[in-house]
Order: structure tokens, then sequence, then C-alpha cells
């Protein structure tokens, strides 16, 4: 039978597209469209330029751009104690590249009724980065208070006399809490704003104490003008950054415990291809250990929480800080 010409070259043409699809299917998946970031994306801080949140993003957005190869702006939005930027997100189209660059504390907003709109249901929460540093209970270095012992007594003496500078209804809220629970000390809570704002406050001797991220204080307790009284995180262990600063726990507040997260959240129906996108591009960056390097020279170790356990970790989160608001009738 003699091959009629047009069925030779559909034949022919089969087998070039058998090819083409065998190739492209060998082509590097960094060299084929990339699910994320499709172009610039915008990582929104509620924190204002110097604290350690804002470091952090930074370091992690400069290293996302180096990665992808499409620029990262870290937009500082501290307004409404992190509310605006949330809502920012929240309300941005779902495409990844409108992300807000926050932590666990969004968890104490909500169930404290600062910000109406429940993470769990309002976000999608791309990657889960657990933070190894910890937090400090700082003063003035010329302040009276030598130790938490003296920070406590002082309140017991003399209630609410005591200025403890918190981020109302968000984490450091619940940290002077805690303290306050464990050692029926009553300090005058005053709502200080961000890290950066606190630490201007505590050297112009406008709060006597507060909580603020370990690895954003030792500048200035190293030149002199900030004290570390003792730590506090989600176990009693001491920061390796200032190991000769006690923790909370070990102090015998033994209720003085809290973990923090930071989160890389966008808006609720993302498409779960670029939910896995993002996490893989940011766990890839904070095992680099170039990056990591960085982030430990900041007592700021993080650790990517693998994709299928964040649910329930973030699940988790909720739970328990629903209970302390509770508790401490904050909600």
């Amino acid at each position: 039978m003699t091959n009629h010409p047009t069925m030779l070259l559909g034949r022919r043409a089969v087998l070039g597209l058998a090819a083409l699809a065998s190739l492209t299917a060998m082509i590097p998946a960094g060299a084929q469209a990339q699910a994320w970031p499709t172009g610039p994306v915008q990582l929104i801080v509620p924190a204002r330029a110097g604290g350690g949140t804002d470091a952090a993003a930074r370091i992690l957005a400069g290293a996302l751009q180096e990665q992808t190869g499409q620029p990262f702006v870290v937009v500082n939005n501290p307004a409404g104690g992190g509310v605006v930027a949330a809502e920012e997100v929240r309300n941005a189209a779902p495409d990844g590249q409108t992300l807000l660059y926050f932590h666990s504390g969004i968890f104490a907003m909500h169930h404290t009724g600062s910000y109406e709109p429940d993470p769990l249901q309002s976000f999608t929460t791309a990657a889960a980065l657990a933070v190894g540093g910890t937090y400090a209970l700082v003063v003035a270095a010329d302040s009276p208070y030598q130790s938490v012992d003296d920070l406590v007594q002082a309140s017991i003496a003399a209630p609410n006399s005591i200025s403890m500078g918190v981020q109302v209804r968000g984490s450091t809220h619940f940290m002077a809490g805690l303290l306050m629970m464990d050692s029926d000390a009553r300090f005058r809570i005053v709502d200080a704003g961000s890290d950066a704002d606190k630490l201007v406050q505590l050297q112009g001797h406008q709060i006597d104490a507060a909580f603020i991220n370990t690895a954003g204080t030792l500048q200035y307790v190293q030149n002199g003008d900030l004290r570390i009284l003792a730590t506090i995180a989600g176990s009693a262990d001491r920061d390796p950054g200032a190991a000769d600063v006690p923790s909370l726990a070990e102090l015998g507040y033994a209720d003085a415990l809290y973990g923090l997260d930071f989160l890389i959240m966008g808006p609720a129906g993302m498409d779960p291809a670029v939910t896995a996108a993002i996490h893989d591009a940011v766990a890839s960056v904070v095992a680099d250990p170039a990056i990591s390097g960085q982030f430990d020279t900041m007592h700021m170790p993080l650790t990517a929480v693998p994709m299928g356990e964040t649910q329930a970790r973030l699940e988790g989160t909720d739970q328990r800080v629903a209970a302390t608001a509770r508790l401490l009738g904050l909600n």
C-alpha cells in the first residue's frame, strides 16, 4: 500500500510534537513559566522602619528578589497597630503580588477585638517561620529597677505607678499580662506602638519598661542606653544572643511563656499553586546558610514550618491565644 502524502506528514507532525513534549518536560522548572511571582511584589510590614520585624522583612525581600528576579518592595505601614496593613492585604487581589509580613500577634489582635476579620478565614498563610529568638523585658540603662523582682515589687507596692509599654491587644500586651498574672504586679499599660516606637520612648523616659524583640534591643544595650531584665519565649530557655540574661520562666514566672511565628500572608482564595510557590521560595531562602546566617546574627533564627503542618500550627496558636485573652479579660 502506498502512503498518502498527507498521512505521512501527519505522522511526522505527531512524532515532532511528541519530541517537543519530551524536550519541554526536560526543561528545568525554573526555566518554564512560574506560578509566582509574575511581577513586582509588595511586602507590607505593619511596623516602622528600624525594628526587628522590619529588618527581617528586608533581608527576606532582598533574598527573594535575587532568587526570583522580580522586584520585592518593603512597604512600612504601622498605622492602627497593624490593622491598616492587614486590611490592605486582605482586600488585595489574591495573586500573591501583595503580601503581609506579620507575626502570630495577629491572632491576639483578633481575639481582643482590635481586628475583626478572622485570620484563619480571611487570609491565606503561604509560609510560617518559627522564630527561635525571644522578647526582652527592657528598661532604660539608668532605671532604678535592676531586676524583674525590683520592677514587680515596686508595682505591687504602688499599683499602676509603673508604665509598661506594649502594643495594646497585641503579643506584647499578652506578655505583660502573663507576667502580671504570675506575680500580682499591676502595671499601668501604655499603648506604645511598635518596637521602634518603644525604643524611642524608653530612652526618652516616657515609659518605664517594655517588651521588645530581643534582637532589636542588643545594639542599644551595647551602647549603654537600655538594660534587659529578662527574656520571654515559648520555652524557659535563655536567648543565646543574651546568654547572661535569665528567662522569666527561669526566674519562677512559670506561665510567662509566649512563642512567636512570622507569617507570610495573602488574601483568602489564593491559587494553591501560587501558595505552594511562595512557601517553597521562602523555605529555600531561609535554609540558605548565607541568609540564615544574617538572621542568626540578629539573634532571630528562623525555620520554615513544613507546608503540611502550617494549618494545624496556626489553629493551635489561635486556640491558645483565644484562651489567654479570655483569662486576661481582653476580649
